[in-house]
Parts: structure tokens; C-alpha cells; sequence
């Protein structure tokens, strides 16, 4: 853990779906005004964010209410269908159909990678629950529009709040039977349960379905770890309703924002480590590999990178090396053996010394930009802009990214200009 770090601890106790995560992202500080705006980029035809305050077991909450016209979202009814049963309850849709609808829309890079993966293993796992290929899944609830919203809202959120690490809480699965298009289906759900591999799960009995897939496809895509909350200097807490209210428990899943502190002395004297993996693969195709990375952030990894070489026999080769937390290592190890195609990896854990960060936002004539400083001894010694927020301006207002990174510096340096005009000489 380094000093100055921001973490994200998600509350899953109580269960969890798509609007739930939501709320409490957006009550935690997550602006609705960014979240409305990412999912307005989807041109989903009568769709509407709406956001009210409740309670849930006399807890004070956030309820996101995404609505499509002529449609009622049930946040605990998500699951998958085979081909003809979705075009008959009308709003059915394949990985494809919700890859074009999400890259059509002018989101950020790592909103849309994000939003992706979450889609992409939600797919997988239905394929695997009901022996389907997965372009032959169609999605009932999870791919209509409302739950398409949910998903990039959320990932909007968690852009904007920024945070280096989100650790997840063990999760609650609910009990007894849920009623879905082809019948009754235990709970946990077939594609839950297979998402929810090497997650831990809480045997609390409660009633019902408490996790939906497209809950557990988000919960399992975004966390860095898993477990209670981390030691860190709380912040700001958020709590996002459900639509039902249960009897033993606030039905909201709480989400905990804070700063981790160094143990003494400063961030730089305190050396940390990290878990480096490798491996090598032959016989991958590039986007075969480039498939694996994006799968390893999302679990994530601190850094991936590729290195091409030449293997026996004269062979091209990707040798892939990856940085890890060692609280990620078995989530991470468990996506390189399947993921790819190695029969094994190497692993080792090395020391490294950081910069201490920190995260401003600055205002420019071209919007918002987040700018990330490092720092050493309390003094900045390294500032550039978030590539994300510059590229967007860019594209926005028609400029080049370079003008808006300019843009971006410039207002970031001003203030210490400023004051070294005014020190006395």
C-alpha cells in the first residue's frame, strides 16, 4: 500500500445489482451530472436517470432509477435466454449488439474498455451456465437498455471518483429459488455462481435473489481485492438502495471512499514490493493477447506490458510480463492459465520505491482535466495530464490533444507561479 492512495471499499453485504452499485457510487461523491452524461452518449431511445433519496432499514440512501419508456427495471431479475425468446419480450441483445451501442458512444477509453469487460464476462458466463456459444447468448434484462445504462453509469462513476484500488467485501448471495424466463432456478443463479469463482461469498440465509448477475459481473470486474474494509483514513461514505426493503438488513450496498496513510516517515523512505508474473506464448494471435491484458487490468493489475520474441525454432513470440498486488495474485494467476494459452508462469516478488501522487483537477477554456503529480518530500516533481480527459476535450472541441495537454499544465503550474512571484526575495 502506498502513502496517499485512494481506495474504494464496496459494501456487498446486503447483496448487490447494477443500481445499487449506482447509488452508492453517487452518493459517495460520484458526479450524477457525469453519470447522466455517459449514459445519454448511448442513444438508448427513452431512457431516463432519475436519482431520489430513500431509506432502507431507517438507513438514508441514494436510489438511481434508470427507467426506459414502456419498461420497468426489476434490479434482482437478470438472466439469459436462448435465441427466439428475446425478440418476443423486446429488448433482447447479443455481445455484438451491446459492442456497438457502447463503442458508438463518445465515452472515455478506460469508461468504454470497462463497461466491456463487464458485458463480455457476463456473456461468458451465461454461455457456460446454459451450453451456448457466446454469440449465440441473447440477454433478456442484462442486455436491455436499462441494464446496458447501469453498467457504463457505473463504470462512469468509478472514473470519475478515480480510485487506485477497490476492494470488495465478501458478497451475499440471497437463498431459495428465483423465477426466470425458462423457469425456476436456484439461488445463487447459474451464470452468478460461475462469475463468483474464487470471490468470497457470505452464507448469510436471506431470502431471494440478493445478487444479480449484472452485480456480480460488475463487483467481480472491478475489484483489486477482496475482504473488509482496508486501513485508510475514511472520507466519504455512500449507500445506494434497492427497490425492495428486507426485514434483517438495510438493503443497500455501501461504498466507503478513504486515503491510505504511510506507517512513518515519508512515502518515499518506506519501500514497497510487488509480485511480477511472466510468461511467453507462440501460438497466440496478437488480439488473442491483447484480449488477455485487457483481462488482467481488469483484475486488476497494476501494469502489463508486451515484449516480442524469438522462441525455438525460429517463432514469434509475446512475452507478457505483469505487475501485481500480491491480495490480486491468484485472480490474476488464474486469468494467465486461462486466458492464454501458457501451460504455466513465473512469478517473483521485488521491492520498488514510489513517488508519493497525488490527483487536482484544473479548469481550462477547453473543460475539466484531472491532472496527476508525483511527489517526493512533500515537493512536486512530476505533473502530467490524465490522457483520458485530454483526449475527450480534444475531440470535443476540435482541437489537438497536445493544445488541450498544454492547456492543462499551464493551469495546473499557475497557482505555483503565482506564489513564487509573491515569496520575498
Amino acid at each position: 500500500m502506498k502513502s496517499g492512495e485512494t481506495i474504494l471499499w464496496l459494501d456487498a453485504g446486503a447483496g448487490a445489482s447494477g443500481d445499487m452499485i449506482l447509488g452508492a457510487l453517487v452518493d459517495v461523491g460520484a458526479p450524477l451530472a457525469a453519470v447522466k452524461r455517459a449514459i445519454a452518449g448511448l442513444r438508448l431511445r427513452g431512457v431516463r436517470v432519475t436519482r431520489r433519496s430513500v431509506t432502507r432499514g431507517a438507513v438514508a440512501a441514494t436510489k438511481i432509477d434508470v427507467t426506459v419508456a414502456g419498461h420497468s427495471h426489476d434490479d434482482h431479475h437478470v438472466h439469459a435466454g436462448k435465441p427466439g425468446h428475446d425478440h418476443a419480450h423486446g429488448h433482447g441483445h447479443t455481445m455484438a449488439d451491446i459492442r456497438k451501442i457502447v463503442a458508438k458512444a463518445p465515452l472515455a477509453p478506460a469508461i468504454r474498455d470497462r463497461a466491456l469487460v463487464v458485458f463480455r464476462r457476463l456473456v461468458e458466463a451465461e454461455a457456460a451456465a446454459h451450453g451456448l456459444a457466446p454469440h449465440r447468448v441473447h440477454l433478456h434484462e442484462a442486455g436491455a437498455f436499462d441494464a446496458i445504462a447501469d453498467v457504463v453509469g457505473v463504470c462512469a462513476a468509478l472514473h470519475a471518483l478515480g480510485p487506485d484500488r477497490i476492494v470488495v467485501s465478501p458478497v451475499t448471495t440471497g437463498s431459495g429459488t428465483v423465477r426466470c424466463a425458462h423457469g425456476l432456478y436456484p439461488v445463487p443463479g447459474p451464470a452468478t455462481s460461475l462469475l463468483l469463482r474464487g470471490v468470497p461469498i457470505t452464507g448469510s440465509p436471506a431470502e431471494g435473489e440478493r445478487l444479480t448477475p449484472t452485480g456480480a459481473a460488475l463487483l467481480t470486474s472491478v475489484a483489486s481485492a477482496y475482504g473488509g474494509p482496508p486501513a485508510m483514513t475514511l472520507t466519504a461514505v455512500g449507500n445506494g438502495a434497492g427497490s425492495r426493503d428486507y426485514p434483517e438488513r438495510p438493503n443497500v450496498v455501501r461504498a466507503v471512499l478513504g486515503r491510505a496513510e504511510g506507517a512513518g516517515g515519508t512515502p518515499e523512505s518506506q519501500p514497497s514490493s510487488v509480485i511480477v508474473i511472466e510468461f511467453t506464448v507462440d501460438d497466440a494471435t496478437p488480439q488473442h493477447v491483447a484480449y488477455a491484458v485487457e483481462r488482467l487490468f481488469a483484475a486488476g493489475a497494476l501494469d502489463v506490458f508486451t515484449t516480442p520474441v524469438h522462441m525455438k525454432k525460429g517463432r514469434a513470440g509475446h512475452h507478457v510480463t505483469a505487475l501485481v498486488r500480491g491480495s490480486a495474485f491468484d485472480a490474476i494467476a488464474r486469468i494467465v492459465l486461462t486466458e492464454t494459452t501458457t501451460l504455466g508462469l513465473r512469478f517473483r516478488r521485488e521491492g520498488r520505491v514510489e513517488l508519493a501522487r497525488a490527483v487536482t483537477t484544473v479548469t481550462t477554456r477547453y473543460g475539466r482535466i484531472r491532472v496527476k503529480a508525483g511527489l517526493l518530500d512533500g515537493d512536486e516533481v512530476h505533473a502530467a495530464p490524465e490522457f483520458d480527459d485530454c483526449a475527450a476535450a480534444a475531440r470535443k472541441h476540435g482541437v489537438s490533444l497536445p493544445t488541450v495537454q498544454r492547456a492543462a499544465l499551464a493551469a495546473h503550474r499557475a497557482p505555483r507561479r503565482a506564489a513564487a512571484r509573491r515569496k520575498p526575495r
